[in-house]
């Protein structure tokens, strides 16, 4: 479909006056100029006005099409590649190097705000190069932040929490060969792109606990772990690991929730010698959501266009008294270039191959046999 085609059939769908279509169609194309068209989970062929007169036209009244495309043009938010990029970027510098520097700072009693000094001392050197960079998923950029800061080396960087035995010999090796004293890293750095809830890093269900950075800890401090873990056999036994998990974006909720369940794990296990701290270089606030529940046409669009067959047993894993505001109930307008999350409403992103069109189709990455 031509985007001149798009735009005549939305004009048509919407029943816009002149002074309207004028008004519309240069923020439209706008939009989807400077962002929307670079979603990467468009079928082949199809751009954002497209997909958006698909999903306008799903709905039977235009009173009902004039209330999605009034919520899109004012609620929605889109992250694109280039926004992503230069979270990354900034990270190191605004994240992990005030982290080492205070370190170094501690360590050799300078003044913490002689900052040449101090990220030109040895000590320096010797605290960023014990530090560990571990991704937790593909959409961490973990090379790209590794590539921010030349003094980085490639063997204390770790694309996956999932690591061998072999990869493991080689950073240890390489970190022997670096002249510190120790040979072993005694700070970790987890990073990950985006969170929404918190629930597939740190949560506990039914009495256990789960999550990536609950494996990562486990795996290094549970005696019945230890012999499998290569993770136990990079971390220095004789000192409390620093961890440090740094999301690119992140929601207030989830940051809140992570930090009391790491905290209240901790207390489950005291004679785990770990801190740790959660960070973020974009925080969406709570009010997002509020903006959400408080659209009161919107919400009925929400129960009214909803398919059931997205509840899942990992959809479940979450809230779901109200399934239509996404997984845990998160009910964010929130769209990613890479992917829309299952937090966002999934009136948004409802797969292409389900009843109810979205707007920006989901792949989903964990599915039901």
């Amino acid at each position: 479909m031509r985007t001149a085609l798009a735009e005549r059939l939305l004009v048509k769908i919407m029943e816009w006056s002149s002074e309207e279509i004028s008004k519309q169609r240069p923020m439209l194309q706008a939009l989807a100029n400077f962002k929307y068209d670079e979603y990467q989970q468009f079928s082949p062929g199809i751009r954002f006005m497209e997909s958006l007169v698909k999903w306008l036209n799903q709905f039977e009244t235009v009173s009902e099409k004039r209330i999605a495309y009034e919520f899109i043009t004012s609620q929605l938010i889109f992250i694109s590649s280039n926004q992503i990029q230069h979270l990354v970027n900034i990270t190191f510098a605004d994240k992990v190097n005030p982290i080492i520097i205070e370190k170094t700072a501690k360590a050799t009693k300078f003044s913490p705000y002689k900052l040449r000094k101090i990220v030109r001392s040895s000590s320096y050197g010797f605290f960023l190069r014990r530090s560990l960079f571990i991704g937790l998923s593909d959409g961490s950029k973990i090379d790209l932040l590794r590539r921010s800061y030349s003094r980085i080396s490639n063997e204390q960087v770790l694309a996956t929490y999932s690591v061998d035995k072999d990869k493991v010999d080689d950073m240890l090796k390489e970190l022997k060969k670096s002249k510190i004293s120790s040979k072993k890293f005694n700070t970790a750095f987890l990073v990950d792109d985006f969170t929404a809830s918190g629930t597939s890093y740190f949560r506990k269900k039914d009495g256990k606990w789960g999550g990536k950075i609950f494996k990562f800890i486990n795996s290094i401090f549970n005696a019945e772990n230890r012999a499998n873990s290569p993770f136990y056999e990079l971390i220095q036994e004789d000192e409390p690991l620093d961890i440090h998990v740094i999301f690119y974006v992140a929601t207030e909720e989830a940051l809140t929730k992570l930090h009391e369940n790491i905290t209240e794990y901790q207390q489950e296990f005291p004679s785990y010698s770990f801190q740790f701290n959660i960070h973020a270089m974009q925080i969406l606030p709570t009010e997002l959501k509020s903006k959400v529940t408080e659209n009161k046409p919107f919400m009925e669009l929400l129960k009214k266009y909803f398919d059931s067959e997205i509840i899942d047993t990992h959809y479940l894993m979450g809230k779901h008294d109200e399934p239509q505001l996404g997984f845990n109930e998160c009910s964010l307008p929130l769209v990613l270039n890479h992917n829309t999350p299952n937090n966002s409403l999934p009136i948004l992103w409802f797969p292409e191959d389900k009843s109810i069109l979205g707007l920006f189709p989901r792949v989903t990455r964990h599915k039901d046999e």
